[in-house]
């Protein structure tokens, strides 16, 4: 959260040293990297997923070591005015927990241990508003937006009581994000992103524009 709040504190203190630029002109939005109609495509990797830092066993469980992927994030946006876009998006992702159990024997404790697979699926939907007339940078396209997200995870081996059973939850999450994109052709840009939505905490990758039909 504190990434995310400074990325956001960053992007306010900016728009507020802009303000007497835009009050001197009109922004022509013809060349903005963010204008009405076009529509994003964007693939994301990312870090920080809250499911996996917050995970805890039951008594008579040791936690051991963590493994997996880093969760891959996409979203298909759209320009429904230049400055506000409409979203969909969607996450996965895999995490291995390690935990062990201690178990009674002929010859005493015995050390068992288990691997739980947490497999999650995330789709929401959510606006952004786009900040690209307060910086005036043609390739920038800074935007902070927020919505709501469905988690749904599913756990093969999730430790309970003495033994492990497979468990479902499905979690509805505020999503908040704060994020830059900079357009390094005019079709491609690099991007990067912060906030809450407990699948990441920061994301990077790339975005793909494309423009909308110009009337004749």
């Amino acid at each position: 959260m504190r990434i995310s709040l400074f990325l956001l504190c960053v992007i306010l203190s900016l728009s507020a040293s802009a303000r007497d630029t835009t009050a001197r002109a009109p922004y022509n939005y013809d060349g903005a990297a963010f204008r009405k109609g076009v529509t994003i495509a964007t693939l994301a990797v990312g870090f920080g997923n809250d499911y996996r830092s917050s995970y805890t066993v039951p008594t008579g469980f040791e936690k051991g070591k963590t493994s997996g992927f880093a969760p891959i994030l996409a979203r298909v946006e759209y320009a429904v005015s230049n400055k506000v876009s409409l979203a969909f998006n969607a996450a996965v992702g895999s995490i291995y927990f390690n935990s062990f159990r201690l178990d009674s024997g002929y010859n005493g404790l015995i050390r068992r241990s288990a691997t739980n697979k947490l497999r999650l699926l995330s789709g929401g939907i959510a606006a952004y508003y786009h900040l690209g007339h307060l910086f005036r940078v043609d390739r920038l396209d800074p935007y902070i937006g927020g919505g709501i997200a469905l988690n749904n995870l599913f756990y093969t081996a999730f430790p309970e009581g003495d033994s492990t059973v497979e468990k479902k939850s499905h979690t509805a999450t505020p999503l908040l994000k704060a994020g830059v994109r900079y357009y390094f052709s005019d079709k491609v840009s690099i991007c990067a992103e912060a906030g809450y939505d407990r699948v990441s905490m920061v994301s990077a990758g790339f975005s793909c524009r494309i423009p909308g039909r110009k009337k004749a």
